[in-house]
């Protein structure tokens, strides 16, 4: 899934019919393409600093991204993927999540998230560090995908630091949760409508599922998180909140 949107110029053609062009050697229109998709570049490796947008493009991360995306229009096999941006945007965050596993003097046995994440989001580092993650690499992927969960938690006025607040206390009543998600990730109008006006359509949910509103809007909070974790890959963050809940 993709997370990242850029305003492009491209209208008859897509990205991924482009770099077929450019891997024949076409080398004015690479150049041009590049430049036209550094939106989509500057918007996934800010997901990853802190640096502000004007500041961005002198940075040691932009620089990896535009590497990284370079290389991406080289690696790309159509008769693989379909998608050339899903496949850009993977390149460019495995090689943010290379840049700071070799940069960082992070003790191996530890992931301070103040490395990456406000003060406030501080509370979940024990938790985490007591969380057999495996390999070194599985570790920075975990922490990009809870810093991109969280931001897609704050668009909602939810913060990653309550989740264990809003996980119901009853098995039977987090299954629920589960069942509703699923209904509203597979109608995709109730899903539009809750990523971009940030609500649930009752009217449209209820005759998908047997529950009270008032049930549903108690749950919101979890609902909602359930939603974009079933819609995302975080695979380490999956098995985190397996381990934990």
């Amino acid at each position: 899934m993709l997370f990242i949107t850029a305003a492009i110029n491209y209208t008859a053609e897509t990205a991924t019919r482009i770099v077929e062009k450019i891997k024949k050697g076409d080398k004015q229109l690479k150049e041009q393409f590049i430049k036209d998709y550094i939106p989509f570049i500057l918007n996934i490796v800010s997901g990853f600093c802190s640096y502000k947008t004007s500041d961005l493009k002198s940075s040691d991360e932009y620089s990896i991204g535009l590497i990284a995306f370079d290389e991406a229009i080289e690696r790309f096999d159509i008769g693989r993927s379909k998608n050339f941006l899903k496949f850009a945007e993977m390149v460019i965050k495995r090689r943010m999540i290379d840049y700071y596993r070799k940069t960082s003097s992070i003790d191996k046995k530890e992931i301070p998230f103040s490395y990456f994440y406000r003060e406030s989001e501080k509370e979940l580092e024990g938790k985490l560090n007591m969380y057999d993650i495996g390999q070194e690499s599985d570790r920075y992927e975990l922490i990009w995908e809870l810093k991109d969960f969280s931001k897609k938690l704050e668009s909602f006025g939810l913060s990653i630091t309550k989740l264990p607040d809003y996980v119901p206390k009853h098995k039977a009543s987090k299954q629920m949760c589960v069942d509703i998600a699923k209904k509203i990730i597979e109608n995709e109008d109730i899903l539009n409508k809750l990523k971009t006006k940030k609500y649930i359509q009752m009217k449209k949910l209820s005759k998908l599922i047997d529950v009270h509103p008032k049930t549903v809007e108690r749950n919101r909070a979890f609902i909602i998180c359930l939603c974009i974790l079933l819609e995302s890959d975080y695979k380490n963050f999956k098995g985190y909140l397996n381990k934990v809940f």
